[in-house]
């Protein structure tokens, strides 16, 4: 049996990756999983069989928890709500990286994170157990303390809202930092020389982008639709000056993105969502300070 330390070293990764992908805020996350191994310090873990599954079930119930009492906070957030962007990895992952926290990279980019926030607390809770983690139905069942054809309609309902989505995430994110490079790229020289032509052209006709400044900073408060209106928006940004700065090539979420730093220290960080036929269905652009405190200190920076 291990102790409290070697649990923790052993089950943090998995723990705080699952958290992410349940609340879409890294300091979210991070508060949960320690406020979980600060109240099982004074546990007799011999008296626990399964104490992955005794963890991930505290998790659970408190990262479902902290959604619904921020739901009121969402309500009056000033326009557009996105997930924190975790770009601290943007290197190879670690050889001795747990099996489980690989396959949350693998199936959980940044869009696939912004669809989450449609489904209810369990519903997202069940869909990340069973399609990432491949927890099977009677373990989930006991973890929410449901039944398990509960939790198989649960599943159902959350795979009806964005399976076809996350397919699409799949197919092009396979070796993604290859299939999504003619994206970046395009994006990428377009904010280096205003010529966004090019960029537009990799959009669907009903191409959407979401921007969140959590009214810190300026920015489009309200979603902009269309290809017209997004080359409108970028070329009147381009010509007041606003990307005069530096562009990184990162993932985002373990989904290639941009980030750009200005000299002044502001930031921003573009991803994208995309569609069945492999071209751009969302742009997310996310410049609230608040949720890029992560990146300050890091090597990109």
């Amino acid at each position: 049996m291990m102790d409290l330390d070697t649990l923790y070293r052993t089950y943090k990764p998995v723990l705080l990756a699952y958290a992410y992908r349940m609340l879409g805020s890294i300091t979210d996350a991070e508060d949960i999983v320690q406020d979980v191994f600060v109240s099982v310090r004074d546990l007799d873990w011999q008296s626990i069989e399964h104490p992955k599954a005794y963890l991930m079930k505290m998790v659970t119930n408190r990262s479902i928890n902290m959604i619904r009492s921020a739901r009121r906070q969402r309500e009056v957030y000033p326009g557009t709500w996105l997930p924190e962007p975790d770009i601290r990895f943007t290197t190879a992952i670690a050889a001795d990286e747990p099996a489980e926290q690989l396959v949350l990279r693998e199936r959980f980019g940044y869009a696939l994170l912004v669809l989450l926030q449609q489904l209810s607390p369990l519903e997202r809770a069940v869909y990340i157990l069973k399609e990432s983690l491949g927890y099977p139905y009677d373990e989930i069942a006991l973890m929410l303390q449901k039944t398990e054809a509960a939790c198989r309609k649960l599943f159902s309902r959350a795979n009806a809202k964005v399976g076809s989505h996350a397919q699409n995430e799949d197919e092009l994110t396979t070796n993604s930092a290859v299939a999504a490079e003619p994206y970046v790229q395009a994006f990428t020289e377009a904010v280096k020389t205003g010529r966004f032509e090019s960029f537009i052209h990799l959009l669907t006709d009903n191409a959407v982008l979401l921007s969140d400044g959590g009214g810190k900073v300026r920015t489009a408060i309200n979603p902009i639709y269309g290809r017209d209106r997004i080359l409108a928006f970028f070329s009147g940004l381009y010509n007041k000056g606003s990307y005069r700065g530096t562009l990184h090539s990162v993932s985002i979420s373990d989904q290639p993105g941009v980030l750009f730093v200005r000299p002044d220290g502001y930031m921003k960080v573009f991803c994208f969502g995309y569609s069945s036929d492999q071209t751009i269905q969302y742009i997310y652009s996310i410049a609230n300070p608040d949720k890029l405190q992560h990146i300050h200190g890091s090597p990109i920076h």
